[in-house]
């Protein structure tokens, strides 16, 4: 482990707090004034008790204002004693518990590190070394903490709960499940360990049975505002949004903190535009940009920011429509440009400020708008947008799902047109000629996964497998649309299945997205999830079929159908990844395409 550098307290005090990577969820979080300060006497050389006693008095009162809330005032009375004692594990254990308390993870988990060297058999230092790792998502640390604060109380059952969720975000479930099961036979009262083993169940994706211990642990403790909100996303993953609802709702009374609160509301956003309560949702989802957020995106802007709710406000203005999210959402919520425009009207100016790489088909698609790119650094794990071109003369901002609120209230808002981006009709000529040589069948872009496949995420995406019956549809030449690393599974389509998929040539599928509008547009029929490049072929007008892992996805906003794109489809199955079902519905729409063409 590295040295811990010296300390600019004044700089952590100023510095905003540093996002989680990993939202640690439900976590038991350790109680800062609950320090067993008296307990360090035992474990330290008579020749430094004179100094930990010296010291003991300012750890106590900064403990006191720690409790009372004044992080600030602590901090600054554990630098006083690290100052005092730099080689004692009580002062830097403190100072550690501190800077966590400020948000200021990385360095706490120094002075926690610099501690547990010191005082090796202090087991309060490794739950609090375990959560700032899992935090940080440094999960196979985090597991090794948990497993010796456990190894030296093995009932702490703060420490079971935590091992658990370090080992449900490692995709280890099984094992996080028994641990569970095994607390919970000894501590059957206990509601943290039915809402746990809730969530460990809800990741490995049997949220039937994941609904049956939220219950229980509400049964427990009715008020416990964690096991609602995790009871409103298992009914939102079981398709039923509007009792997802009131389960947020009553999160929402009983959050165990500011950012847990943050996350509850934008949940409440997402399922009130599932439910298709597009007004209200709308509004609700300016939560999205709440920075207490964990995984809320930081705007640099020095500018006024429109809410959405008055259109009058940005009438003849020059406005920065901004990207947010990631690079399909910047494409979906291009839908309400023209919107925008015409609500700024003559006197005013639209600036599109979108990911560099869609920047030559924006301009292609509204060229009355002026096109920036946006810049994203990574600063200690929280995402800061920057716009060092764009701001220049503007009036006044909004992210891009914003004019949502003023322009898409209801389903009727949504314009019945095949598309609102342009492809290069001379990129798309050349590839339409290049994917007619791999044979005479409907020409079918297919996808089938997201760049990002971590173990939380991986549940909304099919397996491989399930594509074989789409795949061997006769009549059909099947072209890869998929970037990033793909090799096994075009093999294993051709070894097992027969079937061969075309790589098309002269074309970077993740880089050159301008060129990926033409080729997927190209296409007959695009299949696969909603990502960047379903929605680019999507939004140029391509026909294409969206696979849903469930039938509640919000962009669907309640309709069974993307409003998006009036021209695609839909398919998902009954409930939560019913993949076999939603599969062979695919399967049989394909072999009807076919049919209809021939």
């Amino acid at each position: 482990m590295q040295q811990t550098q010296p300390l600019d307290l004044a700089k952590e005090l100023s510095a905003e707090a540093e996002a989680t990577r990993n939202e640690a969820s439900d976590a038991v979080e350790f109680d800062g004034s609950a320090m067993r300060v008296d307990a360090h006497v035992d474990r330290v050389p008579r020749s430094k008790q004179a100094q930990l006693r010296k010291v003991s008095a300012l750890v106590k009162r900064g403990l006191k204002l720690t409790a009372e809330g004044d992080h600030a005032q602590a901090a600054k009375l554990g630098l006083r004693a690290v100052e005092l004692a730099p080689d004692l594990a009580l002062t830097n254990h403190f100072l550690g518990l501190c800077l966590y308390k400020l948000g200021r993870l990385s360095r706490a988990l120094d002075f926690f590190e610099r501690a547990w060297k010191i005082d090796p058999n202090d087991p309060e230092i490794y739950e609090k070394m375990g959560l700032v790792a899992w935090k940080l998502d440094m999960l196979e640390v985090a597991e090794k903490f948990y497993r010796l604060q456990l190894k030296g109380t093995p009932n702490s059952l703060n420490g079971t709960i935590n091992l658990a969720g370090v080992l449900r975000d490692q995709g280890k479930f099984d094992v996080a499940i028994e641990l569970l099961r095994a607390a919970i036979y000894a501590n059957p009262e206990n509601y943290d360990l039915w809402n746990s083993l809730g969530t460990a169940l809800t990741e490995k994706g049997d949220q039937e049975e994941a609904e049956t211990f939220y219950l229980e642990a509400l049964r427990l403790k009715p008020d416990f505002g964690r096991a609602h909100n995790n009871l409103a996303n298992v009914y939102e993953l079981q398709c039923q949004p509007e009792k997802a609802i009131g389960h947020f709702e009553e999160a929402l009374k009983d959050p165990s903190d500011p950012q847990e609160a943050a996350a509850m509301r934008h949940g409440r956003s997402m399922v009130l535009l599932a439910a298709g309560h597009l007004k209200e949702g709308w509004e609700a989802y300016d939560s999205r940009l709440d920075p207490t957020r964990t995984k809320a995106t930081v705007f640099s802007i020095d500018l006024p920011r429109w809410n959405g709710l008055d259109v009058e406000e940005i009438r003849g203005k020059t406005v920065l429509f901004v990207g947010e999210q990631g690079l399909g959402d910047e494409v979906l919520f291009m839908n309400v440009v023209k919107d925008l425009e015409e609500a700024i009207g003559p006197e005013g100016q639209l600036r599109i400020v979108c990911e560099k790489r869609l920047q030559p088909l924006v301009r292609r698609s509204f060229p009355k708008a002026e096109v920036f790119p946006h810049t994203t650094l990574s600063i200690e794990g929280r995402e800061l947008r920057a716009l060092p071109d764009a701001q220049k003369g503007a009036d006044i901002w909004c992210a891009m799902a914003t004019p949502m609120a003023a322009f898409r209230t209801s389903l009727e808002d949504f314009p019945d047109e095949p598309g609102y981006l342009v492809a290069d009709p001379e990129a798309k000529a050349a590839f339409r000629e290049q994917i007619d040589g791999f044979g005479d069948g409907l020409k079918v872009g297919i996808l089938w996964k997201s760049l990002k496949m971590d173990p939380k995420r991986s549940r909304f995406f099919s397996a491989f497998d399930a594509w074989e019956g789409v795949l061997k549809t006769p009549g059909c030449d099947f072209i890869n649309l998929q970037y990033g690393d793909v090799e096994d599974e075009i093999a294993l389509a051709e070894e097992r299945f027969g079937v061969p998929i075309h790589m098309p040539q002269g074309i970077d599928l993740r880089q050159e997205l301008d060129k990926v509008a033409a080729l997927s547009s190209s296409c007959d029929l695009v299949i696969g999830p909603m990502n960047a490049t379903s929605n680019l072929a999507a939004a140029c007008g391509g026909k294409v079929w969206f696979v849903h892992a469930r039938s509640s996805a919000w962009t669907l906003l309640g309709t069974g159908r993307q409003l998006w794109y009036p021209q695609t489809r839909s398919f998902f199955g009954d409930g939560f990844q019913d993949w076999s079902n939603t599969m062979r519905q695919v399967e049989t729409a394909l072999a009807e395409e076919v049919s209809a063409r021939s």
